[in-house]
C-alpha cells in the first residue's frame, strides 16, 4: 500500500507524503476519533495497533485503557501547550500509528497548536523485518496531517531522534510511550536520559505501560494497565514523576495511586 502513496523521508527525518482522502472519509474519521472510535477506510486502513491476546493494553483484555489515557495525556498536553503558538510533540515506538493519529486529531479539534509531531520506531530502519507495513502506516498518516499544518517526522532509533532534535533545536513539549515493552525496560539507562536532553522545561512524559510504571520493571503478571506523567523540573532540569493511574478491566474510570502504591 506503500506505492499507492508518494513517500520520502529526508535526512533529518521530515515525511514528505500525499495521497487522496476522500472528503466522506475526512468526515467519517473525524467523528470516529471524536467519539473514541475507528473509522476503517481508505485513508486508514494500514494504521493499526498492538492486539497481542495476553497484554492488558489491549483493548480485548482492557478495553478502556488506551482511550482513557488517552484523555489524560491530551488534557496535561494542552494546559502545557496554553499560551504557545506552536507545539511539537514525539511518540516513542509508535508501532502501526492508531494511537498517535486519533490522539494528534483529537488535539487539532480542541485547537491544541500542534505543528509537528516526531514518530521513533526501529521499524523506520529499510532493513527492519516489519518496514514496508510500518512506511504504509507512515505513509497514510502523513498524508493525512499534511493536509493539516502538521509537519511529520520520522526515527529508526532514540539516538537518530535526540541527535535531530538537537541539531534543529527542537523542544517537544510532550513525549509518549504507549505500550513498548522494549522502552519500559530500558527507561533508567535509555529513555530518561534523552528525555532530560530534549524535552522543553516544563515538558511531559507520559507512558501507558502493561507494568507498573515506566519506571518499574514491575509486576508483569496482571491484567492491570498503568499510566504515568513525569514533568521535566525547570529549577532541576530532571523528569520528576507527578501522577500515576490505574486501569482495570471492566472499569471505565481509573483508580489515582499514591506515591507509595
Amino acid at each position: 500500500r506503500a506505492k499507492e502513496y508518494l513517500l520520502d523521508v529526508a535526512g533529518d527525518g521530515y515525511v514528505i507524503a500525499s495521497g487522496e482522502v476522500r472528503q466522506e472519509d475526512t468526515a467519517e474519521v473525524q467523528r470516529a476519533c471524536a467519539g473514541c472510535a475507528w473509522h476503517v477506510c481508505a485513508a486508514t486502513d494500514c494504521l493499526g495497533e498492538c492486539t497481542a491476546s495476553g497484554c492488558s493494553c489491549s483493548r480485548s483484555i482492557n478495553p478502556s485503557a488506551r482511550d482513557g489515557f488517552a484523555r489524560a495525556a491530551a488534557q496535561r498536553l494542552a494546559e502545557v501547550a496554553a499560551g504557545r503558538d506552536e507545539v511539537a510533540y514525539a511518540s516513542l515506538g509508535c508501532g502501526l500509528l492508531r494511537f498517535d493519529f486519533a490522539f494528534l486529531q483529537g488535539l487539532l479539534d480542541a485547537r491544541v497548536p500542534v505543528t509537528s509531531v516526531h514518530l521513533v520506531d526501529t521499524q523506520y530502519d529499510p532493513d527492519a523485518s516489519g518496514h514496508q507495513h510500518h512506511r504504509a502506516a507512515l505513509a497514510q498518516f502523513a498524508a493525512w496531517f499534511s493536509d493539516r499544518g502538521v509537519e511529520v517526522y520520522a526515527h529508526p532509533s532514540l539516538e537518530k531522534f535526540a541527535f535531530r532534535a538537537r541539531q534543529a533545536q527542537v523542544l517537544p513539549v510532550a513525549v509518549l510511550q504507549v505500550d513498548c515493552t522494549e522502552l519500559t525496560w530500558a527507561f533508567d539507562q535509555e529513555v530518561k536520559p534523552m528525555l532530560e536532553e530534549v524535552l522543553a522545561y516544563g515538558g511531559l512524559f507520559c507512558a501507558l505501560t502493561a507494568r507498573e510504571g515506566a519506571a518499574n520493571g514491575g509486576a508483569s503478571g496482571t491484567s492491570d494497565a498503568f499510566g504515568e506523567v513525569w514533568r521535566l523540573a525547570p529549577e532541576s532540569g530532571r523528569l520528576r514523576l507527578v501522577s500515576r493511574l490505574r486501569w482495570r478491566p471492566g472499569e471505565a474510570e481509573p483508580r489515582a495511586l499514591g506515591e507509595d502504591e
